[in-house]
């Protein structure tokens, strides 16, 4: 029996090394989690946000048809760009969350959520769509996940790929709803995604590349900090990051697009409740 149990081990041992190696794949380095992972995961703490009402009350697609359509085109534009690794494994899938929060969060797997509060706050296209491709970016580098396995360890993902605990796949989700502190993103980890939101941008030849940078513009004048504005709990910010932004696109020597300040008034106005 004791010889059993040895080989079992072993077998689990064997499995989750097997997808730790298979993880190590197209240039975005070493993750605890598989790309099959990343969607599973994904997918479970999307059904967990849609069985929350109260935490996370959506803004019905079908009610809000023109709000979708905005934020969808845009999302498409986006995804046109040849930069991006994991575009053929990830359903990209954006859903707006009614609720006054200047929060936008991704799941691994391409799940992207945004409050209200956030798209109200913002100026113009440029600024949605540089923390849009930000968000887009932090899950095709596969920041989120790797986030994820480093705070919550080996136990979560042996609970994941056997099936043991998904219920605390749903208390992820809303941790990082909420900004929990643990869940920051790396300074590493912001400046790729903020160079590949450039990156993104900057194929489109639509949005102006460095639409990321207005969105920390305006966060530095109105004087907000991760502790009034729940995206920064996640996402930290640092003095040196619009200079970084900056010199990135400067690189290009790109013209860049429009930031198409009218069309998103009339997206605040009139497509948002």
């Amino acid at each position: 029996m004791k010889n059993k149990g040895l080989i079992i081990n072993w077998i689990i041992i064997l499995v989750f090394m097997a997808g730790v190696l298979a993880s190590c794949d197209k240039e975005t380095g070493f993750n605890l989690f598989t790309i099959e992972e990343d969607i599973a995961i994904g997918e479970s703490m999307d059904s967990a946000i849609r069985a929350d009402p109260v935490e996370f009350p959506i803004l019905d697609p079908i009610g809000y048809p023109d709000a979708y359509q905005f934020m969808n085109s845009m999302m498409q534009r986006i995804l046109q760009s040849n930069d991006f690794v994991h575009k053929q494994d990830f359903t990209y899938e954006l859903t707006i969350i009614d609720k006054e929060v200047m929060n936008a969060f991704a799941v691994p797997g391409g799940k992207l959520y945004f409050y209200t509060g956030l798209l109200k706050y913002l100026d113009n296209s440029a600024n949605l769509a540089g923390v849009l491709a930000h968000e887009m970016a932090h899950v095709d580098r596969r920041h989120s996940s790797a986030q994820l396995s480093k705070y919550y360890g080996v136990d979560l993902i042996l609970n994941a790929i056997f099936g043991v605990d998904q219920s605390q796949l749903e208390q992820i989700a809303i941790d990082l709803a909420d900004g929990l502190a643990a869940l920051k993103f790396s300074r590493s980890d912001e400046y790729e995604a903020d160079e590949y939101s450039i990156r993104y941008l900057d194929d489109t030849d639509y949005y102006h590349p460095t639409g990321i940078s207005g969105f920390f513009e305006k966060l530095k004048l109105d004087g907000q900090t991760a502790e009034t504005f729940e995206f920064l709990s996640t996402h930290p910010s640092d003095d040196n990051r619009l200079a970084n932004i900056n010199e990135i696109w400067v690189g290009f020597g790109s013209p860049g697009g429009d930031y198409f300040e009218p069309e998103y008034a009339d997206f605040k106005t009139t497509m948002l409740p």
